[in-house]
């Protein structure tokens, strides 16, 4: 037989399943081993992936030949992350208002770390998985999930199944919260011209309420009071009721909405029987307006920003626009303070108007006083009067002063 070929009593080897190691469902791709101690019990352990219930299944043969076998180490030591995360999704399902987006982070890390074990895990391969994802989503969104797998490993702490918690020494990435981009007048405009009318009335809510997505998308009309003009939610992200007044431009979108007396939403499904799914709505509808109208770096989340910040620009106060928006402290708000380049040129502008006395000074010149405006003469006036055609003249002069930098 030639080097490097195989016999065929070799190939048979193989090929043919190892024993106390199966896989159940047949075709999952999730293997399991199955071996009796020395007192003849028989164990059972899911596994994973094929090749580590092999190599599971080798150190329980050998641990017993040493009685080394402790099977109460091994419940709390051979969990796996797929196994914990399905348990902890399971414990707090209808407790958590982010289920959904814990699910999500759970598939996340489910595909990241397939077959891998709770003690397995090290800091190194969450740092990888991190990595991975670091170009496709945002910092907050990373940190969001890693906070979830933290919340995942703890939990397998106190249950016994784990020691530590490799989250703890992955560092989380620094989020800037401060971003607001705001829809301008143009791009609302050019926005509209591409939405039919109850999308329009979708973004006008949205646009003049300053809800946040699911507050919108969850609204009752149990909760909307046409005789205070004042809708409210029930819950909102922190965790308090929420009122918030309409305008006449929301009044009168919410009327005309035919969903009234028709569903217990105010922006129902197809059906009417639960609401509109929102993230559905913004792909389906929000998303592709936007790139039709050419509006970039839009997210239906910026029409939140947008409220705020045209409050602002309208000389509301923070603290008023703190408590349309719902925020907790005044901080989140102030990021809306100095948003618009035009608007900040209309307020430096002000000072135009103002009498000061300014002193310039040239590299020539020593420094000069720039005289108050002084009222003009009645010769004086007279003269320009005359000179522009019978035009009454300014009632100020103003002298000035040209610096040759």
């Amino acid at each position: 037989m030639a080097d490097g070929e195989m016999s065929k009593d070799e190939d048979k080897n193989r090929r043919a399943p190892q024993r106390g190691v199966f896989e159940r469902p047949a075709g999952s791709g999730v293997w399991w081993v199955c071996y009796f101690d020395e007192h003849g019990r028989r164990h059972r352990e899911k596994v994973g992936p094929k090749g580590l219930a092999q190599d599971v299944y080798r150190k329980r043969k050998n641990d017993i030949r040493e009685s080394r076998f402790f099977p109460e180490d091994i419940r709390r030591r051979e969990v796996l992350l797929a196994d914990m995360i399905d348990d902890y999704l399971d414990r707090v399902k209808g407790k958590l208002r982010s289920y959904r987006e814990c699910k999500r982070a759970g598939k996340n890390w489910k595909a990241a770390l397939p077959g891998k074990t709770l003690r397995q895990i090290q800091p190194g391969d969450i740092e990888r998985a991190v990595a991975k994802r670091a170009a496709e989503v945002s910092p907050a969104t990373i940190n969001r999930s890693l906070a979830f797998l933290k919340r995942v490993f703890n939990v397998a702490i106190a249950d016994g199944c784990v020691e530590q918690n490799p989250v703890r020494k992955v560092k989380l990435f620094k989020e800037n919260n401060a971003r607001v981009r705001f829809l301008t007048a143009e791009e609302e405009t050019t926005l509209f011209t591409k939405l039919e009318d109850t999308d329009q009335g979708m973004v006008l809510v949205a646009l003049h309420t300053g809800f946040r997505q699911a507050e919108q998308f969850g609204l009752r009309w149990e909760h909307v009071d046409f005789a205070t003009g004042i809708m409210t939610v029930p819950r909102s992200k922190s965790g308090e009721t929420r009122r918030v007044p309409m305008n006449d431009i929301v009044r009168g979108v919410l009327r005309a909405l035919p969903s009234r007396m028709k569903s217990a939403w105010v922006f129902p499904s197809a059906t009417g029987e639960t609401p509109l799914d929102a993230r559905n709505y913004v792909s389906r509808v929000f998303q592709p307006a936007l790139k039709e109208a050419s509006v970039q770096g839009f997210r239906w989340h910026d029409l939140r920003h947008t409220f705020a910040s045209r409050l602002v620009m309208a000389g509301v106060d923070l603290r008023t626009v703190q408590e349309l928006m719902g925020h907790k402290t005044l901080v989140m708000t102030l990021r809306y303070a100095h948003l618009s380049a035009s608007h900040q040129l209309d307020a430096v502008q002000r000072l135009v108007a103002q009498p000061s006395a300014t002193r310039t000074a040239t590299s020539d010149d020593a420094a000069k006083v720039v005289p108050l405006p002084t009222r003009a003469t009645p010769e004086e006036d007279e003269e320009i009067k005359v000179g522009r055609g019978g035009i009454e003249p300014p009632t100020r002069r103003f002298s000035v002063c040209c610096s040759t930098d």
